[in-house]
């Protein structure tokens, strides 16, 4: 026995005293304090309070004999005694949290919570007010304590005194805390006109910050939806309509009321497109602190002066942008991406779509600097937006050279302008360039969204060369990967069909959205068919959208071998392609069955479909609505929203009368033009 215990003290170490602690038999101070203020906070949120409380205080315990001082023990005690509605020792608990560290916005939240439940609202909104200048701005709990400085205000003043006759005024009936939260779900133009109402919602709305955070002028419609889930069918309807497009646009007090009333809470710096932005608005938002702000959006605004970009830009540098959108802003040169460049250790998403002032070149060179200057091999952008830009081309080219967006997950290279083309320049010498450099691997590896809009298309005949040798480009750079989850290729009239084959041999078996139109060369049956390896093509395809209108050479067979392996589509257009009976029986299959989400949108306007599919697709809608509506426990009701069958010469009336009467009931708006 005496030889046992003899090798267990030398297999200890030589460095192991008897005195001293061992890391095997006794814990460490510190991972005891941590595992009693885990538990805590594990019975926190299972609301078992009491439990704890113990488990706090267990933790204070220790850490007083160890010496430790934590503000985070403190604060969670203070917070588990109010739930307790012990006020005091939980009053004591958050001001010896604030005491041990002065940024602790969850310390002040707690005795301004505390100090208004005993009566005090005026004590709490004195502490809220001082504690917004010490607590730590990028803090998760700071946008809380903006909240309740809001609430706190609001309930201090003397206007506010609920009534209760039947006709009162709402904004005063309700409690502070709930006006705010219903406020905040309005935009700006809502909110200006709740402005106007009476000098009491003039007095809560310009005397909350919070919801001047993120200006807003723009209404999410459907329109807006079906317009990012199929653009080429929601332009084509436009241009049917014949609609005068007309943009409205905030006036200018508008936009400087944003700015003045946002204070330190200003998250989105937004001018809306179209908007004419004058000096006074400018200094308006120069005037505005930034601590939070996130994104900066210029849009189409027309500015006062050429520099007010560059003071725009210069501006939002101490903070934390991650996005700046600049479209068709025709002021941003090559000077100002060098001041964007200064953000790129922050900024996540950037568009300088029509900013034709700005090389490509240039931006690699900026970037260069700056990522010699943080000792980092790529930049952290991972959305860029650079359509309608002549510098398409010498980008996919220094892409390929050098890595300093390898970090891309979404890239938008659309030609919407034809007139593009005859921008670019040096075309020649810099595919020369192109084919010296040994591409070896993709150039974006993680991409995610690819468009490429106008790019295939033929109409223009003036700058042929640059159009073709643009869309080789886009082959031999290798852009589209296995990990590609949305393509767009808009108007690809002139697609070769050997590119597509490879396109949807890497891309089609992880792609979501897969809009083609007016690929006159496109085989879908042998897309359809296209395998990798043994039983690849019993393999479902995860489409949720697509849209191959004008696709004239898609033959039937090769949309129903397509469709049949694509379970999970909610929006498809086969407008003006060879779709027929047996194509719109097998979207009934998928509307009928019970594990795919169904379809929500569905155009078939000028194809061989007759009214009886039609009726028979109609009535399974109906069905499915009609089971979803009786599921009590079904999150959200499915419904289609919108079947367009103009056109279509096998659809009568009598078709078209029957399948308005099945879809009524969940309001869909069906088109058909006899």
């Amino acid at each position: 026995m005496f030889v046992a215990g003899r090798k267990r003290k030398l297999a200890a170490g030589p460095c192991q005293t008897p005195g001293s602690r061992s890391a095997l038999s006794v814990p460490a101070p510190e991972a005891e304090i941590n595992r009693w203020y885990v538990l805590g906070r594990e019975n926190f949120r299972e609301r078992q309070y009491r439990n704890a409380l113990d488990y706090y205080n267990r933790a204070v315990a220790l850490a007083a004999n160890e010496g430790v001082r934590d503000a985070k023990l403190y604060e969670a005690r203070a917070h588990t005694l109010y739930k307790l509605r012990e006020l005091t020792r939980a009053l004591a608990d958050a001001k010896e949290a604030v005491r041990i560290n002065a940024s602790s916005s969850a310390g002040y939240i707690c005795i301004a919570s505390i100090l208004a439940d005993m009566g005090k609202p005026e004590e709490a909104f004195t502490v809220v007010k001082q504690s917004l200048g010490l607590a730590d701005i990028h803090a998760s709990e700071h946008k809380h304590l903006q909240l309740l400085y809001s609430t706190l205000a609001l309930r201090l003043d003397s206007t506010h005194q609920p009534i209760i006759e039947s006709d009162a005024d709402p904004i005063t009936r309700l409690p502070a805390d709930l006006i705010i939260m219903v406020l905040r779900l309005l935009d700006t133009r809502m909110l200006s006109i709740c402005r106007s109402v009476s000098t009491r919602w003039l007095h809560v709305i310009d005397n909350t910050p919070v919801l001047w955070s993120k200006p807003c002028y723009l209404v999410d419609s459907p329109a807006h939806s079906l317009a990012r889930e199929l653009p080429a069918y929601s332009k084509a309807q436009k241009r049917v309509q014949q609609r005068p497009h007309r943009t409205t646009t905030p006036p200018d007090t508008v936009i400087c009321r944003v700015f003045e009333r946002s204070q330190r809470s200003l998250l989105i710096a937004a001018f809306p497109d179209g908007s004419t932005v004058s000096a006074k608005a400018l200094e308006a938002l120069l005037a505005c602190p930034r601590p939070l702000l996130t994104h900066l959006a210029l849009g189409r605004a027309s500015l006062p002066r050429p520099e007010s970009i560059s003071r725009i830009l210069s501006w939002c540098l101490p903070a934390m942008v991650t996005s700046i959108r600049l479209p068709y802003c025709v002021q941003v040169g090559d000077d100002e991406i060098g001041v964007i460049a200064k953000l790129g250790h922050k900024l996540r998403a950037l568009d300088i779509s029509g900013c034709i002032r700005i090389s490509a070149k240039r931006l690699f060179l900026a970037w260069n600097l700056e990522l010699a200057a943080g000792a980092h091999a790529v930049t952290r952008i991972e959305e860029l937006i650079i359509n309608d830009h002549p510098g398409i081309a010498e980008f996919l080219v220094y892409s390929s050279k050098h890595r300093h967006f390898g970090k891309l997950k979404v890239l938008h290279a659309a030609i919407r302008d034809q007139a593009v083309f005859s921008m670019i320049r040096n075309l020649g010498p810099l595919l020369a360039y192109f084919q010296r450099i040994q591409v070896t691997q993709a150039p974006f590896p993680d991409l995610r969204e690819l468009n490429i809009d106008g790019v295939w298309d033929t109409t223009i005949s003036a700058h042929r060369f640059e159009s073709t040798q643009l869309s080789h480009l886009m082959w031999s750079c290798r852009l589209f990967s296995c990990n590609l989850r949305r393509f767009s290729a808009l108007d690809s009239s002139s697609v070769n069909h050997n590119h597509l084959q490879h396109v949807f041999q890497r891309s089609l078996p992880s792609l979501q959205q897969l809009h083609l139109t007016r690929a006159a060369n496109l085989d879908a049956l042998a897309v359809a068919t296209r395998t990798t390896g043994a039983g690849a093509m019993l393999e479902p395809l995860p489409l949720v959208s697509l849209d191959l209108s004008g696709c004239v050479g898609v033959t039937a067979q090769g949309l129903l071998a397509l469709i049949a392996r694509c379970r999970h589509l909610t929006h498809v257009n086969l407008s003006q392609t060879a779709a027929e009976n047996s194509v719109l029986n097998r979207l009934t299959d998928i509307v009928n069955s019970t594990d795919a989400p169904g379809i929500e949108v569905l155009v078939l306007g000028a194809t061989d479909v007759t009214g009886a599919a039609v009726r028979d697709f109609a009535a399974a809608c109906s069905a499915r609505y009609r089971r979803q509506r009786e599921n009590k426990h079904a999150k959200r009701v499915w419904r289609l929203q919108l079947l367009d069958v103009d056109n279509c010469a096998g659809v009568g009336s009598d078709a078209v009368a029957l399948t308005r009467d099945l879809l009524s009931s969940m309001s869909t708006l069906v088109l058909a033009a006899i």
